[in-house]
């Protein structure tokens, strides 16, 4: 048998799908498919033909035609492309607003929370990542940005529950909370729950990593000129680890914050 090519076969699948899924390891007879799909012989004809010739379906024992083996792993590798794709649809309007080398991965969207901010509510897509870092037991997370929310939120946590969080933080994020928060800041690392390092990186988005009484989570918010614009969350383990492994990339190239005094920073630089 001539080794197909795989965009033909799966264009196969997307044409032959319905039929596909109908047969199974018994066998279904061509009359069965017609009533059960409610489509006309000659399309049972063509869809028979076409995924034969690619070794999906074949004559059963008993009559009719089956799924092979090949058929069944190739059908689920479909369903998985199918979602991927579906979770990029969902989050075409936040993945937009980054560059296109950001890191990324296909994974944060399956089944994924997507939220924009819109003109009646511009403050939800901060919302959810804010609900999130209220939920958490422990923090990972990487930031370009503080907004007055999230100071809240981090300071009342790490100073009022069992919260221990690592955050990486751009060198301007740093001076900025320096210089609006001290106070907070101070009482947060006396707490010994927080670890901050600066980068002088330039960060496409703020990302957490967390893990919560219900499980482990990752938080996606993507800024513009006008602010936040959205968010995306998810609590697949396949996902949270991604977020996981992508904050722990820009904390170990970044430099520890040893403490804050006099309204300036120390560290190792």
């Amino acid at each position: 048998m001539t080794r197909p090519d795989p965009a033909e076969v799966m264009a196969v699948i997307a044409r032959r799908g319905r039929v596909l899924r109908a047969v199974d390891a018994e066998g279904v007879r061509k009359r069965t498919l017609v009533s059960e799909l409610d489509v006309s012989r000659s399309t049972v004809d063509r869809s028979i033909r076409e995924l034969e010739s690619v070794g999906f379906i074949e004559r059963a024992d008993e009559g009719g035609y089956r799924r092979t083996l090949p058929g069944e792993l190739a059908l689920e590798e479909y369903d998985r492309f199918a979602s991927c794709i579906d979770g990029v649809l969902s989050g075409i309007d936040v993945l937009s607003l980054l560059p296109a080398d950001a890191p990324c991965d296909s994974r944060i969207l399956d089944d994924a929370t997507v939220v924009l901010a819109e003109r009646h509510s511009p403050h939800v897509p901060v919302n959810h990542m804010s609900d999130l870092v209220a939920r958490a037991t422990r923090i990972w997370s990487v930031a370009p940005a503080v907004l007055p929310q999230q100071v809240s939120i981090y300071h009342e946590r790490l100073t009022t529950s069992d919260l221990s969080a690592r955050l990486t933080l751009t060198d301007a994020v740093v001076e900025h909370l320096v210089s609006r928060y001290e106070t907070e800041l101070r009482e947060a690392l006396a707490t010994g729950n927080l670890d901050i390092r600066r980068t002088d990186q330039s960060l496409p988005y703020s990302l957490v990593a967390a893990e919560t009484a219900d499980g482990s989570e990752m938080g996606l918010l993507v800024y513009a000129e006008s602010g936040v614009r959205g968010f995306i969350g998810n609590d697949d383990p396949d996902a949270f680890e991604w977020a996981k492994r992508q904050v722990n990339t820009y904390w170990d190239a970044a430099t520890p914050l040893n403490g804050v005094a006099d309204g300036s920073v120390t560290d190792n630089r």
